[in-house]
């Protein structure tokens, strides 16, 4: 930070932006957290009988999951188009504009006919509107990071980056909130013909607050500083391409903090529900919701404190106690699964999934953003960040077929922490980045 942001940094009026920015960034992945909750229990609960009536539950609940898979294929190709605007429109332009099109996706899929009344254009329909959802996702994370790590005070870029997770955690919790509000007061018919839209529907009203937030922003000051020498490189050639060119080996670093990251937080959240309904009680999607929804509110809590803890002791050291708490703990949660008691399968989702992972992300938030210099930051953790995410969502298939070939949970619970020790070896291998200049066009190695 040039001398004077330090002396802005002091000031009411840019203590009040920074508040503001926090807000705006949280509320945009706090929408498409809810987004994919949302999508997620319809496509579990009734997007089968809505979309493909004719065929039977199995292979509606497979083309109901599979057209919720096709977001996550098209994010990298999202974050592609939106890191070449964030280079040359600038952060503010794309956090502004995917909260938009997310906004309005989600929104759409509550207008979109049944089966029965438009035949196969309904789940064509379908299939765009969550093209248009994850190209958006493909940016936001990102662009909250990326923005609130270069607007936010030195020695205060932890706390201030991870609202970012903070707010996709809260949005997890709001999503489960409204299903459960429509389950318990609609019976099964009215939920099929129109009670699924409205969740859908409601997301307008904080799609039109989260826009209203964004456009109020400040551009980040790395942009304004640099906006010119952005563009003029953009003229010469794609960022991504220069950004490979220059930034590999980070770049690179990035899938080591994405992949197993996301994919231990996909096992927690799809994989251990399904092994706990199949193999210890057939009633405890229940109880694993439930406490889902409850570990996602001490989730919020984990990101900041994630955040906070890198302030303090720095971003390696931090990222190295998550890496490793998240490779050991696997064991404990498969042990406390298998006992079945609710109030175990609730630990097991606050204390082995949601604190831990929040917190690691909230590590992440400005260790991510740091480790690139400011010439190709945004093109090369935007889509670094996303190729990795995609891996770590093949996570729970892998896992399944493990645990299909060895017939026990102690395989898995091996692959989850091997996966895990990437990371911890990722984190070991880059350097601290605590308080860098992030004005500096050099990459940190």
């Amino acid at each position: 930070m040039n001398n004077q942001n330090a002396v802005q940094a002091s000031s009411p009026e840019f203590n009040k932006q920074l508040r503001r920015a926090k807000f705006g960034a949280a509320i945009g992945t706090s929408l498409d957290q809810m987004e994919m909750t949302l999508f997620s229990l319809a496509s579990a609960l009734c997007f089968g009988q809505v979309f493909f009536p004719n065929a039977s539950p199995i292979i509606g609940l497979i083309s109901a999951f599979g057209i919720y898979g096709v977001g996550f294929l098209v994010r990298p190709i999202g974050g592609l188009i939106f890191s070449h605007l964030g280079e040359t429109r600038g952060r503010k332009w794309v956090l502004s504009t995917t909260v938009l099109l997310m906004g309005l996706a989600t929104f759409s899929i509550g207008l979109i006919p049944s089966y029965d009344s438009i035949g196969i254009w309904a789940p064509i329909l379908l299939i765009i509107c969550r093209c248009v959802q994850g190209a958006a996702v493909g940016a936001e994370y990102t662009s909250g990071t990326t923005y609130l790590t270069e607007i936010a005070p030195i020695g205060k870029r932890g706390i201030t980056a991870s609202y970012v997770w903070a707010g996709a955690s809260a949005g997890t919790v709001v999503g489960g909130l409204v299903w459960t509000v429509i389950l318990v007061s609609l019976d099964r018919n009215d939920l099929i013909a129109w009670g699924w839209r409205i969740p859908f529907l409601l997301t307008i009203f904080v799609t039109v607050f989260a826009i209203w937030m964004r456009l109020k922003l400040h551009e980040s000051p790395v942009f304004v500083e640099k906006q010119k020498e952005f563009k003029e490189r953009a003229k010469q050639a794609m960022p991504l391409v220069q950004a490979w060119k220059h930034s590999r080996k980070n770049m690179l670093r990035v899938f080591g903090f994405t992949f197993p990251c996301v994919g231990h937080s996909f096992m927690y959240q799809a994989f251990l529900g399904g092994y706990i309904v199949n193999y210890v009680r057939s009633d405890g999607g229940a109880i694993f919701s439930t406490a889902t929804a409850i570990g996602a509110v001490v989730g919020i809590f984990g990101g900041l404190f994630g955040g906070w803890l890198s302030d303090k002791i720095g971003r390696r050291k931090a990222g190295l106690i998550y890496s490793i708490i998240m490779c050991i703990f696997p064991f404990f949660a498969f042990m406390m699964a298998n006992t079945g008691e609710p109030i175990l399968i609730g630990l097991i989702m606050i204390f082995c999934f949601w604190f831990p992972a929040e917190g690691a992300m909230g590590v992440q938030s400005p260790q991510l953003p740091e480790i690139f210099g400011s010439r190709y930051r945004y093109s090369a953790l935007t889509v670094a960040r996303e190729i990795g995410a995609i891996g770590g969502g093949l996570v729970p298939m892998f896992s399944s077929i493990i645990l299909a070939y060895f017939g026990g949970w102690q395989a898995v619970a091996i692959f989850m922490s091997l996966l895990m020790m990437i990371t911890v070896f990722t984190t070991y291998n880059t350097v601290e980045t605590k308080d860098r200049d992030l004005f500096a066009e050099e990459d940190a190695m």
